[in-house]
């Protein structure tokens, strides 16, 4: 369990600052995830975890479960629709948007979850299915279906992905 709990619950903030939606889909995550991973009894964490994801699923339309591994800085923006399987890992700094489903290419598939490095950005009604890595600071563009690894520092795009440019400054 984090020693300062503020600074844990509210790592995402400044990133969402101008989305207050994304604000409070991040810290109701975060502060499931406190609960899910502290001390407390096992009732009163289960109560916790639970009464948080309702909020997050029921309201806010949002499946990001406590046990997801994420890094500081995780912008949501709108949300509804987002759908995140539990053995994915976000690195610091990714961007999220609505209608988009990361998670297993099949559902006994338990070691097949996506990877995303930091700072990458994914659009709106983005699938990313199996056990791929998306490289740090890379883009999947809007209405993308990926299904193999992208490169760090590019731009994919289409059904199924596939390589469009690179970031990188000066490259073309």
């Amino acid at each position: 369990m984090p020693g300062d709990v503020s600074a844990w619950v509210l790592q995402d903030w400044a990133a969402n600052a101008a989305t207050p939606k994304g604000r409070a889909i991040t810290v109701l995550f975060r502060l499931a995830q406190l609960a899910g991973r502290s001390e407390l009894p096992r009732p009163v964490r289960v109560a916790t975890t639970t009464a948080l994801r309702v909020v997050l699923e029921l309201v806010f339309r949002v499946e990001l479960p406590w046990r997801l591994e994420v890094g500081p800085g995780l912008r949501v923006f709108h949300g509804t629709g987002l759908v995140v399987h539990e053995q994915v890992r976000l690195g610091a700094g990714c961007v999220l948007r609505h209608a988009t489903s990361i998670g297993l290419a099949h559902t006994d598939d338990l070691d097949g979850a996506p990877t995303l490095g930091d700072e990458v950005v994914v659009g709106t009604q983005v699938v990313i299915l199996g056990p791929v890595t998306i490289g740090d600071r890379a883009i999947v563009g809007a209405g993308s279906v990926v299904v193999d690894d992208v490169a760090p520092d590019t731009v994919v795009g289409g059904n199924p992905a596939r390589y469009l440019r690179d970031r990188r400054p000066g490259d073309s």
